[in-house]
C-alpha cells in the first residue's frame, strides 16, 4: 500500500473482536472527602493489565503538593516510580515488533509518525498483519504500514506507573487518591423545638464547586480542619500537565473493568484500598479520626454545576430556654441552651429556629464538643425589665500609696428584674464587680478573678441564676469595697 491515509469511509457495520484490556487505565471517583475550608480528598480507582510492571493513566489531577497517592488495591504490591511525561512513547528497535507491542492498545489513542514526516493520529481501531488502522474522530480511518513508523506516541495518558508485584503482567487494581482545591461544603442547622425542653435538631450540608460527576459514590462531609500547608499549591510532579479526555480508553469494555476492579478490592477500613469504613448499603455513617469527624452519604449522584443540599444527620436534643442579662452593658436576650446529645460534635454554623412552625430566629452555633452545651442567642427580651444601681454607702481612711491617696470605698448595689410574661422567667445575670466583694444575695457566684498588676482592685466576674415568676419583681443585692484614687501623694507634690 504506497497511500499513507485511507481516506476512504470504511462501513459501520465493519464488525470487530471484543477489545483487549490495556495497560492504561481511566479511574473512577468512588469517595470525596469534602471540607468547609474548600478543598476536598478524592478517592478513586480503576483496573489495568499491567506490561511489564507498567500501568497508565489519563488523570493528571491539581493535587495540592505532596499529597498524589497512588496504590494498588492489592495491600501486597506497591508502587515504585510514578513518571508524567509530555510524551508518552512506546519504544521499538524493528517495525515488526509493532504488531505484538499494539495488539493490547487497542482502542487507546495514538500518533504515530511515518518515515516521510507524516503523521497520522486517532484511537487505534485494529492491528492488521502489515498495518495499524486508527480511526479519527471524524470517523474516518487511516492505515499505517509497520514498514514506514518512526515513531508511536500514546495520546491523552502523561501518567506512568511502575509496580511491583510479583506478576508484571496481571491485572491490577488500583487506587488513585489526592488533596484538590476548589470543592467545598457549607453547613446548617434546622432547630425544631417540640416543647419548651425538646427539639429536634437537623444538620445539613450544601455541596458548592463539584470539579466533575459523582456518580453513586461516596459523599464524606467533614467536621473540622485538619493542617494543611500547601493546599493551593499543585504538586511538582503534575504541574504543567492536562488530564487526557474523559473518553481517552476509546473502546475500553467498562463493564468488564467494574466487574475486575470488584474482585481486586481487599477489604479495608478507612481510605486506602477499601474505600471509606462503614457498613455496606447504609445510608450515612459517622466516624472519628484525631480530631476529626466524617459524615458519610452513600450512593450519590450529582454533576459539576449543580448544587445540592442533603441532611447528613438528624437527633433529638434537650432545649433549655432562659434569658441572659448583661448587667455591664445592660443587654438582655433572650437564649436557647442546647445539649449536644447527638454523638457527634457540632460544627459552626447558622441555625433556623422554628418552634411550632413558626420562625423564632436564626443565630450562629459556635463549634460545640459531643456532651457539652452551646448557647444561641435568639433575640432582644421585650418581655423582661431589668434595671442595675449602685450607690456608695461607707468611705474608708485613705493612705498614701506611693505618689496617691487610695481610699477604700463600699459600695451596695442592686439589680432588680421585672417579668411582665405570663409564665415564668429564668434570668442569668452577668455583672463585673471590680473590688473586694463582702456578700451577694441570690446565690451569687464568682467565676473568674483577674488581678491586676497595674491596680489595687481585682476583677471578678459574678453570675446569678434567679426565677422571677409571672407578674412578679426580684431584686438582687451585692456589697464590695472598690479602691479608689482620690488625690496626690505629698512625694508628687514635692517633684512639681
Amino acid at each position: 500500500m504506497n497511500a499513507l491515509t485511507l481516506t476512504a469511509m470504511l462501513a459501520v457495520s465493519w464488525q470487530q473482536p471484543a477489545p483487549p484490556q490495556h495497560f492504561a487505565f481511566e479511574s473512577t471517583l468512588k469517595t470525596l472527602v469534602v471540607f468547609k475550608e474548600g478543598f476536598g480528598f478524592f478517592i478513586r480507582e480503576g483496573t489495568a493489565l499491567l506490561e511489564n510492571g507498567w500501568a497508565t493513566t489519563n488523570l493528571v489531577p491539581r493535587a495540592a503538593i505532596g499529597t498524589f497517592y497512588v496504590y494498588p488495591l492489592n495491600a501486597t504490591d506497591r508502587v515504585e516510580t510514578i513518571v508524567t511525561t509530555p510524551e508518552h512513547l512506546i519504544p521499538f528497535e524493528k517495525p515488526e515488533q509493532l504488531r505484538t507491542l499494539l495488539a493490547n492498545k487497542v482502542g487507546l489513542r495514538l500518533r504515530v509518525s511515518t518515515t516521510e514526516g507524516g503523521s497520522a493520529t486517532g484511537a487505534l481501531a485494529k492491528v492488521l498483519d502489515d498495518m495499524v488502522l486508527l480511526r479519527t474522530d471524524e470517523g474516518q480511518y487511516s492505515a499505517v504500514e509497520y514498514a514506514r513508523i518512526s515513531k508511536v506516541v500514546l495520546t491523552d495518558f502523561p501518567v506512568r506507573i511502575k509496580f511491583r508485584t510479583a506478576n508484571q503482567n496481571a491485572r491490577m487494581g488500583i487506587g488513585v487518591a489526592y488533596i484538590q482545591a476548589g470543592v467545598k461544603w457549607e453547613p446548617s442547622y434546622l432547630l425544631e423545638l417540640s416543647s419548651a425542653t425538646q427539639g429536634r435538631l437537623t444538620l445539613r450540608g450544601t455541596l458548592l464547586g463539584l470539579p466533575e460527576e459523582l456518580k453513586e459514590a461516596d459523599l464524606v462531609f467533614v467536621v473540622g480542619a485538619p493542617s494543611l500547608m500547601n493546599v493551593g499549591l499543585v504538586d511538582s510532579l503534575l504541574s504543567g500537565f492536562e488530564s487526557g479526555p474523559a473518553d481517552a480508553v476509546a473502546n475500553l469494555d467498562r463493564a468488564r473493568r467494574e466487574q475486575a476492579a470488584k474482585a481486586a478490592e481487599a477489604p479495608s477500613g478507612g481510605f486506602g484500598g477499601g474505600g471509606f469504613a462503614g457498613a455496606p448499603g447504609s445510608e450515612s455513617v459517622s466516624d472519628e479520626s484525631g480530631e476529626l469527624q466524617y459524615y458519610l452519604k452513600r450512593g450519590f449522584s450529582l454533576r459539576p454545576g449543580e448544587r445540592a443540599m442533603t441532611v447528613i444527620f438528624e437527633a433529638n436534643v434537650s432545649v433549655h430556654p432562659f434569658f441572659d442579662w448583661n448587667a455591664d452593658r445592660n443587654d438582655m436576650h433572650y437564649v436557647l441552651r442546647v445539649s449536644n446529645t447527638t454523638g457527634s460534635p457540632l460544627t459552626s454554623a447558622p441555625v433556623f429556629v422554628l418552634d411550632d412552625g413558626k420562625p423564632v430566629g436564626q443565630p450562629v452555633m459556635g463549634y460545640t464538643a459531643k456532651g457539652d452545651d452551646t448557647e444561641l442567642r435568639m433575640t432582644r427580651a421585650v418581655g423582661i425589665k431589668a434595671e442595675a444601681r449602685e450607690v456608695e454607702v461607707e468611705r474608708g481612711e485613705s493612705v498614701i500609696q506611693g505618689e496617691v491617696v487610695q481610699t477604700p470605698i463600699t459600695l451596695r448595689g442592686t439589680m432588680t428584674i421585672e417579668n411582665f410574661r405570663d409564665k415564668p422567667a429564668e434570668v442569668r445575670i452577668r455583672k463585673t464587680v471590680n473590688g473586694r466583694i463582702l456578700e451577694m444575695s441570690h446565690g451569687g457566684v464568682v467565676k473568674n478573678t483577674v488581678v491586676s498588676s497595674g491596680g489595687p482592685n481585682p476583677s471578678n466576674q459574678v453570675e446569678w441564676t434567679i426565677n422571677v415568676a409571672a407578674s412578679q419583681k426580684v431584686v438582687v443585692e451585692y456589697r464590695y469595697v472598690s479602691v479608689a484614687v482620690t488625690g496626690r501623694g505629698r512625694s508628687s507634690e514635692g517633684g512639681s
